[in-house]
């Protein structure tokens, strides 16, 4: 045991005996977090897209 009283080597918990996950809430944490990711990814991409446009812009490229 570790200085929390918790078992190093395993759970002593008989997986037998435990409830399963319910699936739908599974799916639906699931989908939140591959939209909040896709959600960011867009908005940093269109943030990285208008700072390299401002740094051509004043580089005299464009």
């Amino acid at each position: 045991m570790d200085e929390d009283g918790l078992p190093i080597v395993g759970s002593g918990i008989d997986l037998a005996k435990v409830p399963a996950i319910q699936q739908k809430r599974t799916v639906a944490f699931l989908n939140q977090f591959v939209v909040h990711t896709v959600q960011f990814l867009n908005r940093f991409s269109t943030v990285c897209e208008e700072v390299c446009l401002t740094i051509l812009m004043h580089a005299g490229i464009l």
